[in-house]
Formats: structure tokens, C-alpha cells, sequence
């Protein structure tokens, strides 16, 4: 337990310090690459979480999403993808952040 954890802190912090590296060796804009970190992010959860609870998360994550789409019809009275989908990896990094913090404590969860 305490070693995955550890393991997966430095995996965290290990790509912060190369996104970091890139930014800086490249002259890229600062801008974190938003897609990246919810999609590690969610593989960690993943890995904490198993087939079972990690259901449930992507089943919030897909309401979400859904939930933007009709959020957008009815502001603009259109689909926009280009406005979607900045919005829906915005929704995703906070999923994938509140899911990885939740599924720090899955071990205590009950195997169903």
C-alpha cells in the first residue's frame, strides 16, 4: 500500500519535472498540457480503484461530458466542438483529480 502510493507520487512528480523540462528546453508556451494529466490521472485511479469502483467514476465522467453537450445546446443553440472540447478536458482533469483522491483510500473499499 504504502509503496504504491510512493510510486505513485513519483510517477506524478517525475512528469511534472518533464513537462516542465520540455517547456523550458522547446521554448514552449506555458501551458500544461490539460489531456496529459487527466489521463494519468486516471490511470492511477485505475490502478488504486479496479474494474469495479473504477466503473463508477467513468459512469460520472460520461454524465459530465453529456451534461456539457446540453449545457452548450442550450447556452449557444449549437454544438461548437472547438468550445467543447477545451470545456470537457477542463471537466476531465477535475474528475480524474477527485477520483485520484478517493481512490488513495481504495484499499478500504469492499470487493464486491
Amino acid at each position: 500500500m504504502i509503496r504504491q502510493l510512493i510510486m505513485e507520487f513519483i510517477i506524478l512528480i517525475g512528469y511534472g519535472m518533464l513537462e516542465r523540462l520540455t517547456i523550458k528546453l522547446f521554448k514552449l508556451p506555458k501551458q500544461r498540457s490539460t489531456w496529459l494529466w487527466a489521463t494519468l490521472l486516471m490511470v492511477l485511479s485505475f490502478w488504486n480503484l479496479g474494474f469495479y469502483w473504477y466503473c463508477y467514476v467513468l459512469i460520472v465522467w460520461m454524465l459530465l461530458s453529456i451534461g456539457l453537450i446540453f449545457l452548450q445546446l442550450a447556452a449557444a443553440h449549437q454544438f461548437i466542438y472547438r468550445q467543447y472540447w477545451s470545456a470537457f478536458w477542463r471537466v476531465t482533469l477535475v474528475v480524474s483529480v477527485a477520483a485520484f483522491l478517493v481512490s488513495l483510500a481504495g484499499s478500504y473499499l469492499p470487493v464486491v
